[in-house]
């Protein structure tokens, strides 16, 4: 089972005691790269790359779930911790391939919950896997459950590319949790949500993002500096959560914006709907 990875552009955070209402609204898109998960007779033991690893969404999968004696691996292509929805796709990938043996004809919407909730708990994520469910270019206009997510159509998608750029890790957990992070959060993408839903494009979503990634301190200076070495792109800003670059640039500009970056990773627009 392919998820594909999940760029957060900016959003804001709401918190309820109920897991399912708890996520966040926001904009972002999802890429052609991302994390393929198989399910094995096993032992319940987690994999990540070949390494054995104890991922707390998938831990929480399988006790939401409750199904035993299965191995889960997952192969990505992307990083965890990184703001790529990485833990969330693995969360996902896991929640449909035990679907799957359970009962086949399983409610595709059921196993989304199970994984949002698998993040939520872990403090992993807020809204990556309902980006994840719809694919593409997404609004997600209410928090959680039940869902309010418009998809945005994309004009030819087949003219862009996403690059990304890795620089570091970002503990997601030590955000979203802080009340001094979330009223600041909350204050910018409100406002900015407004403005996206008056104007949905590709375009404005990177020149928003931008403005989120730098009025709520978010961005690292080495993301900013490198935005403005590439303000000949289509736009450039940092994935939510993380100490990632992203850039979006059509065939004409991935070149230059290619010659910038020391480590880039080439993605093309996912637009495959999982649910």
């Amino acid at each position: 089972m392919f998820i594909p990875g999940h760029i957060t552009g900016f959003f804001t955070i709401h918190r309820e005691r109920d897991p399912l209402r708890t996520g966040s609204t926001g904009v972002g898109i999802t890429v052609d790269k991302g994390v393929i998960t198989e399910v094995r007779s096993g032992k319940g033991k987690i994999y990540f790359n070949g390494r054995e690893m104890d991922l707390c969404p998938i831990r929480e999968v399988l006790n939401n779930i409750g199904i035993k004696g299965y191995d889960i691996i997952h192969r990505s292509q992307l990083p965890l911790g990184c703001g790529l929805g990485i833990s969330g796709g693995c969360a996902l990938g896991c929640a449909y391939e035990l679907g799957k043996i359970i009962n086949p004809q399983m409610d595709k919407l059921e196993l989304l919950k199970i994984a949002h909730i698998s993040e939520v708990r872990c403090g992993t994520g807020l809204g990556d896997v309902i980006g994840q469910y719809f694919g593409g270019f997404t609004i997600r206009r209410k928090p959680g459950f039940p869902l309010d997510v418009k998809k945005i159509n994309i004009r030819d998608k087949n003219r862009y590319y996403i690059v990304i750029e890795v620089l570091g890790r970002k503990e997601t957990k030590d955000v979203i949790e802080d009340p001094n992070w979330i009223e600041r959060i909350n204050r910018v993408g409100d406002r900015l949500l407004k403005e996206i839903l008056k104007d949905p494009t590709l375009e404005n979503f990177m020149r928003l993002s931008y403005v989120f990634a730098k009025e709520t301190s978010l961005a690292s200076e080495e993301v900013l500096s490198l935005c403005e070495d590439l303000s000949f792109s289509r736009g450039a800003s940092q994935a939510m959560l993380g100490n990632t670059l992203f850039v979006l640039c059509t065939d004409e500009e991935i070149e230059d914006v290619l010659s910038v970056l020391k480590n880039p990773i080439t993605c093309r627009i996912y637009e495959g709907k999982h649910g």
